[in-house]
């Protein structure tokens, strides 16, 4: 199988996913909507023309609309804009939504003047190319703000799963220092920093549906691993009582603080300008 079948697989199933979890991501992603309004904290000025790569539910491009004369929302996920349209309370005029790769940006070359990305990135495969279709389509003077998540994530949940077998049951994340050096290989100038994220979980199932109800549990395939399980470990065969209760027991007693289980998100901002 090549890269490039295994590339399209991979968004076809990360659209699937995110699609599906439209009508309950607002709900559950309490730790997201933080990030967001943290990564916002860096646009204290007005735009022209902005674009939100992986708009989501859109509740966040509807704050970034107020910033912009005009934005560009953009999602792979189809479920994800049309819940977006349906649901805003007050339809904005100005927000444009559109079907959209990060990997190919379908928007002219220095089209934009601010570009805002949150808890998406991670996603992308290649990014070099990511920051380059960034970079592209930015302004001379345009800001991009990104917040991505990244190596020391979900550490925990990788451990627990280590306890037991030596697959992958968790996505590799990149670390910040790459995505930094990603954007900077593009002639971006680029501030980053990290900040770490805990959510706490009553036991290992409200844990494992905390990142199934977003969408998240995407297991992607590799050149390395191109079978691998389809969902962060969701699949009956992976997921048989005695290895939830292996998986649980051994969180418990590793992790847990106060009977509840955390787990780590850990995200870098970049605000890079052009």
């Amino acid at each position: 199988m090549t890269s490039t079948t295994i590339s399209s697989r991979n968004k076809k199933r990360i659209a699937q996913q995110f699609s599906r979890a439209a009508n309950t991501y607002n709900s559950v992603a309490d730790v997201q909507l933080d990030i967001a309004f943290d990564a916002l904290a860096y646009l204290p000025s007005h735009y022209k023309t902005g674009l939100d790569i992986g708009c989501g539910t859109g509740r966040i491009s509807q704050r970034l609309s107020d910033r912009c004369d005009r934005l560009v929302a953009m999602d792979l996920a189809f479920g994800m804009l049309a819940y977006a349209q349906q649901n805003n309370e007050i339809p904005d005029p100005s927000i444009c939504w559109l079907q959209g790769d990060a990997d190919s940006l379908p928007l002219a070359s220095g089209s934009v003047d601010m570009l805002f990305s949150s808890m998406v990135l991670q996603w992308a495969e290649n990014q070099h190319l990511v920051m380059s279709e960034i970079s592209r389509v930015m302004a001379p003077g345009a800001k991009a703000i990104l917040a991505i998540m990244c190596d020391g994530s979900f550490t925990q949940l990788n451990d627990s799963w280590s306890s037991i077998d030596s697959h992958r049951h968790v996505n590799d994340f990149a670390t910040a220092e790459s995505w930094s050096d990603a954007a900077k290989q593009q002639g971006l100038q680029v501030n980053m920093r990290e900040k770490q994220y805990i959510t706490w979980h009553h036991d290992i199932k409200k844990l494992l549906s905390s990142i199934k109800s977003i969408g998240a549990n995407v297991l992607l395939s590799s050149q390395s691993s191109p079978a691998i399980n389809s969902t962060l470990s969701q699949n009956k065969s992976a997921l048989n009582r005695k290895t939830l209760q292996h998986l649980e027991t051994y969180y418990q007693q590793k992790y847990a603080e106060n009977m509840q289980l955390p787990l780590t998100y850990q995200v870098c901002f970049l605000h890079c300008s052009k």
